[in-house]
């Protein structure tokens, strides 16, 4: 069933699906070919990419999958995956639309399951989590990236505060102990932990999420008078009538134990 966020959710990004079929950080950065150096430690008999979009992480399993299953909680995202799976000729990828917290699979039935920038969005962490776990077989791997907040907790608020009014479907971005805490917590080895960078330019970042413009104003003002601490944890530049920043993306892989914790 799907709860009353997941239908804010899938009113958000079925709007914007077209925006993020044609973004470059999705398309080729966010800790992409590292989840695909992961991916390449082993061959999977099913793969489900959790939270797909457009299917780019989807379609970076496939070559490492003999099947991937790409879900996602909008149908319009799955749409735009098949459109771009077509035109990149792969034809090992199946479309399902499915919440990250009840995902359709029998317990013990998946090899692996990749997630990528999707998990700040997921309404409840722990139970998403949770059903990942449930869904891999044993030692079954999980492999995802995500925006990762700074150990600073100011500029973590910052972060999040910005992300919220960017786009409303953002729940949390964790810093890194609270995700190794979780993983470890839900019952999975993490084996190997990688951070990363993406690169965003203001303009792209509110336009892919269609932030209202009362917002776009004073998120805008919030950038330029940024703190020095606050500039210096994201990097943010101006150059012209730009503002460049980045965010820090951590890239994990972990194996299922035997037994939750």
């Amino acid at each position: 069933m799907t709860t009353d966020f997941g239908r804010s959710a899938q009113k958000q990004f079925g709007r914007q699906a077209s925006f993020y079929a044609q973004s470059s950080a999705h398309q080729s950065s966010e800790g992409l070919d590292v989840v695909t150096e992961y991916l390449s430690h082993d061959r999977y008999r099913l793969t489900v990419d959790v939270g797909t979009g457009a299917g780019f992480t989807a379609f970076a399993s496939a070559p490492f999958s003999d099947h991937v299953l790409a879900t996602d909680i909008a149908p319009e995202m799955l749409r735009q995956a098949g459109r771009l799976a077509d035109e990149r000729n792969i034809s090992n990828v199946g479309y399902l639309t499915a919440e990250a917290e009840s995902l359709p699979f029998v317990q013990n039935s998946v090899d692996a399951v990749t997630s990528r920038q999707a998990a700040h969005h997921f309404h409840n962490l722990g139970m998403a989590i949770t059903e990942v776990w449930r869904v891999l077989k044993p030692n079954g791997v999980f492999i995802f990236t995500d925006p990762v907040a700074p150990e600073g907790e100011s500029e973590a608020e910052w972060m999040n505060d910005v992300e919220v009014r960017r786009d409303a479907t953002h729940i949390r971005d964790l810093n890194e102990y609270q995700w190794r805490e979780l993983l470890h917590k839900s019952g999975f080895e993490i084996t190997h932990f990688s951070i990363t960078k993406v690169h965003l330019e203001f303009n792209d970042w509110v336009r892919r999420a269609a932030t209202p413009r009362e917002h776009i104003i004073t998120l805008r003002k919030d950038f330029l008078s940024a703190n020095p601490s606050v500039v210096q944890a994201f990097g943010i530049q101006v150059k012209e009538t730009e503002i460049w920043f980045h965010w820090d993306v951590l890239v994990v892989r972990a194996v299922k134990t035997l037994v939750s914790r």
